[in-house]
């Protein structure tokens, strides 16, 4: 007990400070985007509020990423019987007074002043990338603190209501709404009464919830239509009583008499000085989320509650655990972004739930209608740019935020790729550039156009050696091993020398890029060859490692020799003075293959050097072709790579000056003229609003991200193209990205410990025989301060309590720690990242492993007693498997406590 109320009286402390510092930050802002995230989980709950130089928030309804179709979300405080609206534009009511606004990773907090109360409206969108089911959950929250700043007590009414907007992009679509109330939860919901799968922006097959506790003081819930509860609410004087004026439970989203049905919840707090975390929760829901190959696929949640009714009542009554994790979240990652510089903080603040909210997380059901948790497949929008699902070029422009976060994200955006691709519909020898076209529908994609096929080959083999490295999780690998030699295969002929294949920018008609035999795109092909040499060296495949190490030496080789004029880079080859960001070479450092010496990286900051000296407002172009267009996320990508810090913060800083301008419109858009400022604007496709490749932002901070020793489990070795089966324990790699392998039974436990105890012993054997130690796994943070040169700035890790997210398994899955396969990774060598510093540490629980490793390490030779132990290993393997598959399967996921 006593224990328990340390904590709780810490928790007010660490609350207490972290307003304060609020406070001494927004008197200080500095960074005004054009828009701010108001509620942004997936693709199609994406709200944000448009904060235009000349506009006033407090007078702006909040709208839909597009910046195309207005949500209506309306809230109003009174005070002493006065009300003041704090969101939209609603009427009757006063405008609240908009001090500031201030952006986090995962909250925007607005501060107002609405007569003599100073209030602070948060927006939270979790972010809770250890806790897949929390993170699937599409809600987000949105609560009210608030003081009297004439120190005298006042009478206090809050308000807040949704429209049906949010089911649909045409009011005259109609629609049905109904109430509930589960437990400690009071809910209402609508939805269309036509709903439909197919869509372009707005989900119209959604349902969109507004809920609040029951235990907020004098709680009035009801449905009605804007002009009659909003006019009851502030004519009411200091108190509370609204009426329904709505006969029945349907009608249109606008009626014919221009209303709007609402669903409001209001509260009286009385007469008080202070406003102490009120909050209502805001979702939309889409169930199922898609098809694919056959299966119907929900959100991952859904293993987690029985109903709705469920979800709902946990995600309200999780919100003071919530905010606290929240908070956590922020101070971790703004602690490390701060260390570069505030503007890369601000990226950071503003990309990551943009990032978070491309992406869908989902799971199948077994034939027995239980859900089989070795299936998760996460699908990913192109939103801003195309109705194409899990785009390969914006899964490679994310990756960093997915590699700090938790690198198991990687995995599952690549699986049904690869599944698709390992299937008889498709038979080209390189990779698709996505699942096709027509999110949420999933139909694949089987064109055979070369044009792209560089591009993707190269994204899928980077992004599978990344998600192996940084997760541990060897599985991809070892299923889908032929498709990825076969793409190997196909760049080690095709890479050098693109021809007139195009990098994927040439689909954005401003960027150019149309043109052949582009420098960086060949860089990428020829990096990806490397990663396959690495990905052979991880399944034990010595003769495809020679291979490929050769063939990427090789052709970097020629590159460098046909690119590196002078002292700088060409983006074209024989194109003397041709230039760009030749942001590929971010792979190079993320996965540490060492591949391009010092000289390329510094010849590509003297390209950038001598740009600088006339450069544009808003930076470099993307490359002498672009027309001084260019793309925000390879920016960053380039920044992570520059080898000086003057290059470093130039590039960062003009990607904030552009995020920071609010003179033309956006949704932290990636696409953008260097000149203006301005980018394709609403309506135009693509135009990079909202994009998931913002993910890019994290790029410096990735490349702090430990590399982990990789395990690939005995049932993904030759079992490649599995296509999507129904049996228990199909795609078990899958639970092992996510669960972390938990090792069933002692027995498989006492096993490991004593090969552990084994291996020790003879690596110490061998060491006293004059071999040099392996490096050991560091458990602090790293110094970001002194990694990235930046005075005066430490970063210290949080404790481990604080709910700090850069994991690599849900928690809910219950993952048992392998003691063995921590210390196997100081045992057998595997070389850790650095990054000029010890690896970042993050407060998690490590992903463990029923599998012993099989061949890791990041170097294409290996010692004679590295081979050696591989074939114990390998037995030893198999009788753990053995162990393993005579457990009882795992049941599902316990619910978060």
């Amino acid at each position: 007990m006593l224990c328990r109320l340390f904590l709780f009286l810490l928790g007010l402390l660490h609350l207490h400070l972290c307003d304060s510092w609020l406070g001494l930050v927004q008197a200080q802002q500095t960074f005004f985007p054009a828009a701010v995230p108001l509620a942004v989980r997936t693709p199609t709950f994406n709200c944000w509020l448009q904060t235009g130089n000349g506009s006033n928030p407090m007078t702006s309804w909040p709208t839909f990423w597009n910046n195309q179709h207005i949500l209506g979300w309306a809230g109003y405080i009174k005070v002493d019987g006065q009300p003041w609206h704090w969101l939209g534009a609603p009427i009757p009511g006063n405008a609240s007074t908009w001090l500031s606004t201030q952006i986090t990773p995962t909250r925007t907090i607005i501060t107002v002043q609405a007569g003599p109360m100073q209030l602070n409206v948060t927006f939270l969108s979790p972010v809770e990338p250890s806790d897949w089911s929390k993170q699937s959950f599409p809600f987000s929250y949105v609560y009210i603190d608030g003081k009297a700043t004439d120190n005298q007590p006042h009478s206090i009414q809050l308000y807040s209501d949704i429209s049906g907007e949010w089911v649909t992009n045409s009011l005259a679509t109609p629609i049905q709404w109904s109430s509930s109330t589960v437990g400690s939860t009071s809910y209402h919901q609508v939805r269309s009464t036509a709903a439909s799968s197919t869509f372009t922006d707005v989900a119209e097959d959604s349902v969109a919830y507004h809920a609040i506790s029951t235990e907020q003081p004098n709680l009035v819930s009801v449905i009605g239509t804007d002009q009659a509860l909003r006019a009851q609410f502030t004519a009411n004087g200091a108190s509370i009583s609204l009426t329904s004026d709505l006969a029945g439970q349907f009608g249109n989203v606008r009626g014919s008499d221009g209303k709007f049905p609402v669903l409001a919840h209001a509260v009286n707090l009385g007469t008080v000085q202070t406003i102490s975390s009120v909050a209502w929760a805001v979702g939309v829901v889409r169930d199922p989320i898609t098809t694919f190959m056959n299966v119907t696929r929900r959100g991952y949640y859904w293993s987690q509650y029985a109903t709705i009714d469920d979800a709902i009542s946990a995600f309200v009554d999780d919100f003071p655990a919530a905010r606290t994790r929240a908070i956590a979240l922020d101070e971790q990652i703004l602690r490390a972004a701060t260390a570069v510089s505030q503007n890369y903080a601000d990226l950071v603040s503003l990309a990551t739930r943009q990032a978070m909210a491309g992406m869908d997380i989902t799971l199948s059901t077994l034939p027995d209608g239980t859900w089989n948790f070795s299936d998760v497949k996460i699908f990913m929008k192109d939103v801003g740019n195309s109705q194409r699902v899990n785009p390969t070029e914006t899964i490679y422009g994310a990756l960093p935020a997915l590699m700090y976060l938790n690198a198991s994200f990687t995995g599952a955006l690549l699986e049904p790729l690869l599944e698709y691709q390992s299937s008889a519909t498709y038979t080209n020898q390189f990779a698709a550039s996505d699942l096709g076209l027509g999110y949420p529908a999933v139909p694949g994609d089987p064109s055979s156009d070369t044009l792209f096929a560089v591009e993707n080959s190269g994204n899928m083999l980077i992004l599978a050696l990344a998600h192996a490295r940084s997760s541990g999780d060897g599985s991809l690998i070892g299923r889908y091993y032929p498709l990825l030699k076969q793409w190997a295969d196909y760049l080690s002929n095709n890479s050098l020398i693109p021809a007139q294949q195009s990098p994927a920018d040439s689909r954005e008609a401003n960027l150019g890029q149309t043109h052949g035999n582009i420098t960086n795109l060949a860089l990428k092909g020829i990096i990806a060859v490397q990663a396959m040499a690495e990905m052979s060296q991880i399944k034990g495949e010595a003769a495809d490692a020679q291979k490929y190490g050769a063939t990427a030496g090789s052709l970097a080789q020629s590159w460098m020799s046909m690119t590196m004029a002078s002292s700088q880079l060409l983006w074209t080859y024989d194109e003397s003075g041709s230039y760009g960001l030749m942001y590929n070479l971010l792979a190079d450092k993320l996965l540490q293959l060492n591949l391009f010496p010092a000289a390329v990286y510094t010849a590509e900051s003297t390209s950038l050097s001598t740009l600088s000296t006339n450069l544009p407002p808003f930076g470099y172009a993307l490359s002498s072709e672009s027309s001084g267009n260019t793309r925000s996320d390879w920016t960053l990508f380039t920044a992570a790579t520059a080898p000086d810090n003057a290059t470093r913060n130039s590039l960062i800083s003009t990607v904030h000056a552009k995020a920071s301008s609010n003179a033309s419109a956006g949704t932290f858009p990636t696409l953008y003229n260097t000149q203006t400022g301005v980018g394709p604007g609403a309506g135009i496709s693509p135009n990079g609003f909202a994009s998931p490749a913002q993910g890019a932002m994290f790029s410096l901070l990735a490349l702090a991200v430990p590399n982990k020793t990789v395990i690939i489990p005995p049932s993904a070795v030759g079992s490649s193209a599995p296509g999507n089966t129904t049996a228990a324990g199909s795609h078990s790699s899958n639970a092992g990205a996510i669960a972390g392998g938990v090792v069933g039974g002692l027995a498989a436990v006492l096993l490991l410990v004593g090969l552990a105890f084994f291996l020790r012993h003879r690596r110490r054997r061998s060491d006293a025989d004059g071999e040099m130690a392996a490096p050991q796994p560091y458990d602090g943070a790293p110094n970001m301060a002194q990694m990235f040169d930046a005075p005066n700035e430490s970063a210290t890790s949080p404790t481990s309590g604080s709910g700090a997210e850069a994991v690599h398994v849900p928690p809910s899955r219950g993952p048992t720690v392998n003691a063995f396969s921590a210390k196997a990774a100081a045992m057998r060598g595997s070389v850790l990242r650095t990054a000029n510093s010890e690896p970042i540490s993050l407060p998690s629980s490590q992903p463990g492993s029923s599998h012993l490793p099989s061949v890791s390490g990041t170097s294409v030779s290996r010692g004679t007693n590295d081979e050696n132990l591989r074939s114990e290993m390998v037995r030893l393997r198999q009788e753990v498997e053995q162990l393993r598959a005579a457990q009882v399967p795992q049941e599902a996921p316990p619910l978060y406590e």
